[in-house]
């Protein structure tokens, strides 16, 4: 899967999940997808990793091409390429908690209201990409 990387054009996001039950509210999540975060590409072998954790989101440059996804995904964690869709009129403005699903959600342009969880959104970006 590290392979197909190299076959995107710049905007490629890669969408990690995984995590540790860190909160009492993980253990409602299904295990495994307990925190979701995304690495996208913006060109000249440099990703941007956006990771929206409890109450502020990290933003951090990563230089070194392709080998921090395969030093995530060592870690256990599971991930999707996918590209984001760049949606012009969104319709409404919904009132969501911040939580990391919501924000990767708005990176990839996922207007779909029912998914809440990482696992949710992990079914619904694989199914999407068939």
């Amino acid at each position: 899967m590290i392979e197909d990387i190299e076959a995107y054009r710049p905007h490629t996001t890669v969408v990690f999940f995984g995590g540790n039950k860190t909160h009492w509210w993980t253990r409602l999540l299904k295990k495994g997808y307990y925190h979701c975060f995304i690495a996208m590409d913006i060109g000249c072998r440099k990703w941007v990793l956006i990771d929206p954790v409890m109450n502020y989101t990290d933003f951090i440059v990563v230089q070194n091409d392709n080998y921090f996804i395969k030093t995530v995904a060592d870690k256990g964690y599971t991930y999707i390429i996918t590209e984001p869709k760049f949606i012009l009129n969104r319709k409404k403005w919904h009132i969501r908690p911040f939580t990391c699903v919501e924000v990767v959600k708005n990176f990839l342009g996922i207007t779909k209201p029912f998914i809440f969880t990482p696992y949710q959104l992990y079914k619904h970006i694989k199914k999407e990409s068939k």
